[in-house]
């Protein structure tokens, strides 16, 4: 059996605190949710990053040791090879998050989230949070951090967090004008310094869907009825005949599950993540082993409901693991 790469270990490692962080924010009763879950996030942003370096580094995990830039020869000279810092134990100690977000240059709206959930975090550990604004804002800010998060798994690992069921948080039932009602100046100063730093970035990136990341993202609960007969229905209650029903378009669950096209995002990942393919006969006949599975691959009809026309073939992101049986990495 093959050894894991490196950076694998730190990959797996990053995805077990996220999962971990929304476990803990989904509890029901959970006393210390929003601090728990901001700890555990950074966590898995901090040893994702570290992964992605190690990654672009041929594994080498030099790349993410702190180097110890005080160290010099008794002569005051510095040592020719750099000297990496050691911790109380002995061990060589990594960079921090903030230095890992330089090394990658992250996008700017990318690397204030993360940043500005390393700041709740800092809050969380060294004060009291309790605040309906503050629940608030963790609820948004940790919104838009797991959505990229998931984003950028499967940009540069082509990881697919579905298969953990990898929600966005639970749904808020606070309603706008319950909101309303809570505001900065009711709030002690600790709090206060807190929301309004949040409030200065929320105004420098304001929030946008198209944007691949955000900021923060406001959850908005709507009830709308559909008559659609190409949508699934969950009740809350099959007795009640005028319960809420909550309805996800089959077309929508199709593009959430396959998002890959052949030629716009399948060919080009392949291209970049393994360095002896080659799209030939031998290619061919792997694909049509794959497409068999109907969790890996999915047509898509002109009309969707008769399943009439010449379909069109799109692919689970978890495509990609079944090529690593076929082809080596980079």
């Amino acid at each position: 059996m093959a050894r894991k790469s490196k950076y694998s270990y730190l990959l797996e490692k990053s995805v077990n605190a996220a999962i971990s962080a929304i476990e803990i924010y989904n509890k029901p009763d959970f006393k210390y949710r929003e601090e728990s879950f901001s700890i555990l996030m950074v966590n898995a942003w901090e040893t994702l990053l570290k992964a992605k370096i190690v990654y672009d580094n041929k594994n080498d995990l030099k790349s993410i040791q702190s180097i110890d830039t005080s160290a010099k020869k008794k002569n005051g000279e510095p040592f020719k090879r750099p000297k990496y810092k050691v911790n109380r134990s002995g061990n060589y100690m990594t960079i921090d998050i903030f230095t890992a977000i330089k090394k990658l240059k992250l996008e700017t709206r990318l690397s204030e989230n993360i940043e500005l959930l390393v700041e709740i975090r800092d809050n969380a550990i060294h004060f009291f949070n309790e605040s309906k604004l503050f629940e608030k804002k963790v609820l948004e800010i940790g919104t838009a951090s797991l959505k990229s998060y998931v984003q950028s798994a499967n940009d540069w690992f082509s990881y697919d967090l579905t298969q953990y069921n990898f929600y966005l948080m639970p749904i808020s039932f606070f309603h706008s004008y319950e909101m309303e009602s809570f505001s900065i100046a009711n709030e002690d100063d600790q709090h206060k310094n807190l929301l309004k730093y949040i409030e200065k970035k929320e105004t420098d990136f304001p929030s946008e869907l198209k944007q691949k990341h955000n900021i923060s993202l406001v959850l908005e609960t709507k009830f709308v009825r559909s008559k659609s007969i190409e949508s699934m229905a969950v009740r809350y209650d099959n007795n009640d005949p005028n319960a809420i029903t909550v309805k996800v378009s089959a077309e929508e669950q199709f593009a959430a599950k396959y998002q890959w096209s052949f030629k716009g995002e399948l060919v080009p990942k392949l291209k970049a993540t393994y360095q002896d393919i080659k799209f030939g006969n031998e290619f061919r006949k792997i694909m049509r082993e794959i497409e068999k599975d109907e969790k890996l691959c999915g047509k898509r009809y002109m009309d969707f409901r008769m399943k009439t026309g010449t379909p069109k073939k799109f692919y689970s992101p978890n495509i990609m693991k079944e090529f690593d049986k076929y082809y080596k990495r980079k």
